[in-house]
């Protein structure tokens, strides 16, 4: 499914680098994944979530507490397909899909934590830009993309002739809880698919909506800990605030999710 992000031409995975043929070659890492973001492509040196980010996320993940996410995902990819995770993070949300997986993020922190806590064969994992995909024409069933950048140009490219993009995106309510402890004056996010809104341009056509929401408790201060900090709220209000709500003996807030599914027409 990669190509070189140079040249456009098929990679080949050889035993230590993906090679095209005119001669460019990328080195595989010890821990399997493999760097396809070129220069221009950065904005920073380490773009992406940080370390610090993607550690909190993996143990709340790790915990079970966005399993029925990870479930309704599950329901959704067909048999066989093959699956394009674009932001795919530490791969949480694929990684046990029964369907060969090609996962790409822009944060090198996040691809080797994928590659690393992955022994399949059919699962492969690059450093690259969700808005000029390393990926050859017309490659990928499914494109998955929760939380991530959505490129609906790219993902038409990708896509087989009817391939599916399943997208994840906040409901209304989410995090409502802990956006009450930090906000005076929350905002809700809209409750309609993102390639509905208005402005929007795609040849992606809607097929499905389906929401998974349900109420979470935490009691444990390192939980509500890797919550705040694997948000981009903890970015917004201040330390007090942010150790405040760590500090607090519970919370409880809404889990909100909404799932759109589109094919190309």
């Amino acid at each position: 499914m990669f190509r070189c992000p140079v040249c456009k031409h098929p990679l080949a995975r050889g035993d230590a680098a993906w090679r095209c043929e005119t001669g460019h070659s990328y080195d595989v890492a010890r821990e399997g994944y493999v760097n396809l973001l070129i220069t221009h492509q950065r904005r920073r040196r380490e773009p992406g979530d940080s370390a610090e980010m993607l550690a909190h996320r993996r143990a709340f993940l790790d915990a079970g507490h966005y399993r029925p996410l990870k479930d309704a995902l599950a329901d959704l990819v067909p048999a066989g397909a093959s699956v394009l995770d674009v932001g795919c993070g530490e791969g949480y949300y694929t990684r046990d899909l029964p369907n060969p997986v090609w996962g790409i993020d822009i944060a090198k922190a996040a691809v080797r934590l994928a590659a690393k806590r992955t022994e399949r064969s059919d699962a492969h994992y690059a450093v690259a830009s969700a808005y000029d995909l390393p990926v050859l024409d017309g490659a990928a069933d499914v494109v998955v993309s929760v939380f991530a950048p959505l490129h609906s140009v790219e993902f038409e490219r990708v896509l087989t002739p009817g391939g599916m993009v399943v997208t994840v995106v906040p409901g209304p309510r989410h995090l409502d809880g802990l956006k009450a402890r930090f906000f005076e004056a929350p905002e809700l996010h809209p409750d309609e698919g993102p390639f509905e809104r208005e402005g929007a341009t795609t040849a992606l056509r809607p097929t499905g909506r389906h929401e998974v929401t349900y109420d979470l408790e935490l009691t444990d201060g390192g939980t509500i800990d890797d919550l705040v900090h694997m948000t981009p709220y903890a970015w917004y209000v201040s330390p007090e605030r942010r150790g405040a709500v760590v500090a607090s003996a519970a919370l409880r807030t809404t889990v909100d999710f909404r799932v759109f599914t589109y094919v190309v027409s």
